[in-house]
């Protein structure tokens, strides 16, 4: 195996600090020799271990990462303003997100790279926004930076970085998705890889959101989802980036996250019963929670949560829990199939069944969904129903239905405390009922 020195260093250093763009291409491809192959071990080792030695406050010297990556940005500045009436070399791209890659150490602890962090970042932003051929390489770079173990200088990206290249991915993932010809495998793996860098920029931000760009963001997730017919990992890492972002600045979108509901309400209809991806289902799940959480107390949420109800109920009625009786196998499977995230639609069934208020009213119209028949009622048989609601509640825990007996135990579980003990009496006389006749079939069979 070749052996690093400090002379192999100096000579490719040397090069890249040329004003000779020649000798500075030179210095790339004589870099690029030294990060292809067995010869890279090595050479990767050596600088780690001279960027390790570096002590606070020090700058770093010629044969560290800092500095090789100062290097090469600086000499991609130079190739794009000596580029002016030709198309910037992609190499330079190439190799400052090939040395980004590799600038770890083997055992992943973090190494002093904090004092090009900011530079690097603010770089990225100011290339993407005018060299659009860099665009691919240096997505790598930021959706590397943000998702390595080693999140150096997140935090330290400028304002005017962060809202730029947060505007800018919104703006790509939505000029990628109304593309006519967006069923091409091309263009649908670069929209992915596109929302895989928003979403890393969405989940690091430097700090609270500017609100100048809260409502160009969330107009910008209106647009895609009004355009969204079909599912799949494009549609599913969108739902995540949502999410995120509902995370991150949700408290203070105010009446936009439901204008952001309004353009998903139809997907959600569509895909919340018949998708078979457990990873959609599981960002369908938080969304809704996440959405419910943010229009408490908002009287205009009443839609959202109107549609909540008819797609939880239809979900509780297609699916049961699994019994801690099953063999090995069945739990295997159970366990492939998202037993937790089963869990979890079970505390938003619960959520959504309090969330309709009043409690005893929401109570009765959520059960009246397991308990009654599908058929179309008059408006005269819906009110009669809903007075007396109580009773088809009653009804509907007699059958023993799994999945909303569970869902019960949920609701009561956490919020059991405002429940009144005479629903809790007569519903639990429901439920007693359905023990009785489960009782009298095993005693009639075993007797």
């Amino acid at each position: 195996m070749t052996t690093v020195t400090s002379r192999d260093v100096q000579e490719i250093v040397s090069k890249l600090s040329s004003d000779k763009a020649k000798a500075r291409e030179e210095g790339i491809k004589l870099l690029n020799t030294w990060l292809e192959g067995e010869r890279s071990i090595n050479f990767c080792k050596f600088l780690s271990q001279k960027t390790a030695m570096i002590k606070p406050d020090q700058i770093p010297g010629s044969e560290t990462w800092p500095f090789l990556i100062s290097l090469l940005i600086d000499c991609t500045c130079k190739e794009i303003s000596a580029s002016k009436k030709r198309v910037p070399k992609l190499m330079y791209a190439k190799a400052l997100r090939i040395v980004i890659q590799r600038a770890e150490d083997a055992k992943g602890n973090a190494l002093p790279l904090v004092t090009v962090a900011k530079p690097l970042l603010n770089h990225i932003w100011d290339v993407l926004k005018d060299v659009p051929t860099f665009h691919s390489e240096y997505g790598i770079i930021l959706r590397h930076r943000y998702t390595s173990p080693i999140r150096y200088g997140c935090s330290l990206i400028s304002y005017r970085s962060s809202e730029g290249l947060v505007l800018l991915y919104m703006e790509k993932v939505g000029a990628n998705l109304g593309e006519k010809q967006s069923s091409h495998s091309n263009l649908k793996e670069e929209g992915f890889r596109c929302i895989l860098t928003l979403h890393s920029l969405l989940e690091n931000p430097p700090g609270d959101f500017p609100e100048n760009i809260r409502e160009d963001v969330a107009k910008g997730f209106v647009g895609f989802f009004a355009s969204m017919r079909e599912e799949g990992k494009i549609s599913r890492k969108l739902i995540e980036c949502l999410n995120t972002y509902l995370l991150e600045d949700g408290p203070n979108l105010g009446y936009q996250s439901l204008e952001i509901h309004d353009s998903l309400q139809q997907f959600v209809s569509h895909f919340w019963l018949t998708t078979h991806d457990r990873a959609l289902k599981d960002a369908l799940i938080l969304y809704a929670k996440l959405q419910l959480n943010l229009c408490r107390g908002n009287e205009v949420g009443g839609p959202l949560i109107e549609q909540l109800l008819v797609v939880v109920s239809s979900d509780l009625d297609q699916c049961s829990v699994p019994s801690i009786t099953s063999s090995r196998s069945d739990t295997a499977k159970d366990e492939r199939f998202g037993t937790g995230s089963h869990h979890d639609l079970l505390e938003l069934a619960a959520l959504v069944f309090y969330r309709v208020a009043p409690l005893q009213l929401a109570l009765m119209q959520i059960f009246l969904y397991a308990c009654a028949s599908m058929n179309k009622l008059t408006l005269a048989e819906k009110r009669a129903r809903k007075e007396n609601a109580a009773t088809y509640l009653r009804e509907g825990l007699a059958r023993g239905k799994s999945s909303w007996h569970a869902t019960f135990c949920y609701l009561c579980h956490n919020y059991g405390t405002r429940l009144a003990k005479d629903l809790f009496i007569y519903w639990f006389d429901g439920i007693c009922s359905c023990f009785g006749r489960y009782l009298f079939v095993y005693l009639s069979v075993y007797r």
